[in-house]
């Protein structure tokens, strides 16, 4: 269906494929509505499908002793959820709640893992995928361990920001705790902060960035360290457009990602 085709170039990872193969995955793939807060996988279950975001966004978290969950990734069009298939995964380690509503391309785990075995293309792209993904969990470690609390609330609003293509976010200080891992009023004292310095508006359930560039001058060296990752791992020829390279995917793992 052309509709189909056309949003399937909004999520990186299928528009990186030549058109031959986006048309093969895309045969397996299912357009879907994905409704705020619906659950689409739980840790230690078995995976069904795997889910491109094209419009949607998805919260990835940790189940955990002493609290319900703790977040640990978010992942929009510039990915997938469920990218340890291409370990041949049977079980998610991972509960994965949409934070974002919009639409998603889902396919079998089955049909993906056909796929992954017929398809190089396929198999490069979403293997660089799965090393970007795992550098994101490495990198938040060292944020939690290292930055304070206004440095990764500033990085986390401006991710969102990049999921949700908006300068307007409608969460509540709780959803910001949860994705942070902290109290709700540690939350607030520290959004306070950021609107006294004119950054960010709040009223309950809806902030306004009013000025990006100063929230990331505020943000921790993540933020910017795991774009840059992202392009480095997944890496094309100059002046070449992904979805019409032939070639296999150059470049490898950087040696130091915060270069």
């Amino acid at each position: 269906m052309a509709v189909g085709k056309d949003l399937s170039l909004a999520n990186r990872l299928i528009s990186a494929l030549p058109a031959p193969e986006r048309a093969l995955l895309l045969a397996h793939c299912e357009l879907v509505e994905l409704k705020h807060r619906q659950v689409l996988s739980q840790a230690g279950q078995p995976l069904e499908y795997a889910w491109f975001p094209v419009d949607s966004f998805v919260c990835v978290a940790m189940p955990s002793d002493d609290a319900p969950n703790v977040q640990v990734a978010m992942v929009g069009n510039e990915g997938m959820l469920h990218a340890s298939v291409v370990l041949r995964v049977a079980a998610s380690a991972f509960t994965g709640a949409v934070q974002g509503a919009g639409r998603a391309f889902r396919i079998p785990r089955g049909a993906l893992e056909s796929r992954l075995l017929e398809d190089p293309f396929l198999r490069d792209v979403l293997s660089r995928y799965a090393a970007v993904f795992q550098t994101h969990l490495a990198r938040q470690l060292v944020c939690v361990s290292h930055h304070t609390l206004m440095q990764r609330l500033a990085r986390w609003l401006l991710m969102t920001r990049d999921l949700s293509h908006s300068s307007e976010l409608f969460l509540t200080h709780q959803a910001l705790a949860f994705m942070l891992g902290v109290r709700r009023e540690s939350v607030s004292r520290a959004a306070s902060a950021l609107e006294r310095l004119g950054l960010v508006s709040y009223s309950h359930g809806y902030m306004m960035l009013r000025d990006e560039a100063g929230l990331e001058r505020i943000s921790c060296h993540c933020y910017r360290a795991s774009l840059l990752a992202y392009e480095r791992i997944l890496e094309f020829p100059a002046g070449v457009s992904p979805g019409l390279w032939r070639g296999p995917i150059i470049g490898g793992l950087p040696a130091d990602l915060d270069a």
